[in-house]
């Protein structure tokens, strides 16, 4: 089996949610590229992964506003998750 490749990981961010939503533009707007952005949001909260990720070893984090968590609460099972409020 090969080792898993070392990726740089990108830190939370205290200033700005590190989630990403859909542009709003689909095949059938004029002029507009589908695409995800950015949320503008200040985060509340940085959950981190409890362990490493099988693909490439490394143990993910990222910060997200209280919109975005609500999200992400109802996607994802809350078991492989630690979450740290950070205001």
């Amino acid at each position: 089996m090969a080792k898993p490749k070392k990726i740089e990981l990108e830190p939370p961010d205290h200033k700005r949610c590190q989630a990403e939503k859909p542009n709003g533009a689909t095949f059938m707007t004029l002029g507009g590229v589908p695409g995800l952005v950015r949320c503008a949001n200040v985060p509340v909260v940085i959950l981190t992964e409890r362990n490493p990720n099988q693909k490439d070893g490394a143990i993910g984090c990222m910060s997200l506003c209280l919109d975005c968590l609500a999200v992400f609460h109802k996607q994802m099972n809350m078991k492989h998750y630690t979450e740290k409020r950070i205001r």
